[in-house]
């Protein structure tokens, strides 16, 4: 009876650190998932293939930057191949497609010139203004340079950048008159650039890392418009 509860003990202790095992090795949701077919090599982790962003929304260039109000919040999201070499862990590429929702609310007011530029003014006091947004919504491919330590709780440093389109523009605003609150919108055209370009960097560990990306080319497409080049700082979390 003795040898008996030593066996179960220590097929319990087994199966723990099995199962502790397993999670070490492939956190997160869905990190079992290889789609259609098997794994090539079980022990070749892979990392970073949908990742999440949640961002504060700013801009450098006129009225900028960390003028934006707090609740200037977008959110990107992409799927990723994680190309990894095969002579070390250590060292990875990353390739993919995304989608990104930009928005900032600003404390100025947007508008359209007859001139096809757009200009912005900040609200007096006695404006029936009461919040005005620049909305974006991109469409990207994901090239990054992925460094990580090894292990199940590596850290990680990855270096990117985003080639894609933004055909979606507004600007709009709410006011007040006559006691009713009234929302204006403007879909922008031929004002702002469709071809954009944008280099990130993120850094953390495991599933969880700190994000910050910058567009180095100002959105609007006159030359007689307001310099925008937007920032975005927030977190980001890897599903699997």
């Amino acid at each position: 009876m003795r040898l008996l509860t030593i066996f179960i003990f220590i097929s319990f202790v087994a199966i723990a650190q099995g199962e502790k095992a397993q999670t070490q090795e492939r956190p997160g949701l869905f990190w079992y998932f290889s789609g259609l077919r098997p794994f090539k090599d079980i022990d070749r982790k892979k990392y970073d293939r949908v990742i999440v962003d949640l961002t504060y929304n700013d801009w450098i260039g006129e009225n900028g930057p960390f003028q934006n109000h707090w609740n200037s919040i977008g959110v990107s999201a992409s799927i990723n191949k994680d190309i990894q070499l095969e002579r070390t862990e250590n060292l990875a590429f990353g390739i993919g497609l995304g989608y990104a929702y930009l928005n900032h609310r600003a404390p100025r007011v947007f508008y359209v010139t007859p001139f096809q530029s757009v200009q912005s003014i900040i609200p007096s006091a006695s404006d029936s203004i009461i919040s005005s947004y620049l909305t974006i919504h991109q469409f990207y491919i994901p090239i990054e340079l992925r460094l990580r330590s090894k292990g199940w709780k590596h850290k990680k440093l990855i270096f990117g950048a985003r080639i894609g389109i933004q055909p979606i523009m507004n600007i709009s605003s709410y006011r007040t008159f006559e006691g009713q609150v009234e929302y204006s919108e403007i879909k922008l055209k031929e004002e702002y650039n469709w071809f954009y370009l944008s280099t990130y960097i993120r850094f953390g560990f495991r599933n969880w890392s700190i994000f910050g990306a910058f567009q180095p080319l100002s959105i609007f497409s006159n030359n007689q418009s307001m310099e925008i080049r937007p920032v975005q700082i927030g977190i980001s979390l890897s599903l699997f």
